[in-house]
């Protein structure tokens, strides 16, 4: 069986995604952490936390917490890390952003590492490009 981190036994995957936006690191952290910016690219979820490590987070479609979760770690416009679920007795996914200052922008990379339940590399595209691109398009207005 595969050991990640360490569990040992459990089904573990890390799915890394990255992106390039047009905008610097301050401008994409804000869409990182901003409610009605996360409600774009989040399938309408709007991201509510103090961002500071330790305090949670709600991902709230209207006023219901679709998913919940903590921080993890907080480097402003750099990284940001934080576990969610769908629910308090779902498995945990968790999620790292990293952002570096490129060429005309800035490259935004998402790390998604799994444990208990890890979805194939094809159902983790699925789910996570789409994220991506939305992002990219909030960011790089036509």
């Amino acid at each position: 069986m595969p050991s990640w981190g360490g569990y040992r036994g459990v089904a573990c995957a890390a799915h890394v995604f990255a992106v390039h936006v047009r905008a610097d690191p301050g401008q994409v952290w804000t869409a990182l952490t901003d409610p009605g910016q996360t409600a774009v690219y989040l399938h309408g979820l709007a991201a509510h936390s103090t961002w500071v490590p330790g305090d949670p987070i709600e991902f709230r479609l209207g006023d219901r917490a679709e998913a919940i979760g903590r921080v993890l770690h907080v480097r402003c416009h750099e990284r940001l890390s934080y576990l969610l679920r769908a629910g308090p007795n779902d498995p945990p996914v968790y999620l790292t952003w990293l952002l570096r200052p490129a060429p005309g922008g800035c490259t935004v990379r998402l790390q998604v590492d799994e444990v208990d339940h890890a979805d194939s590399p094809q159902d983790a595209e699925d789910l996570w490009l789409p994220i991506l691109g939305a992002l990219q398009l909030l960011l790089n207005p036509a």
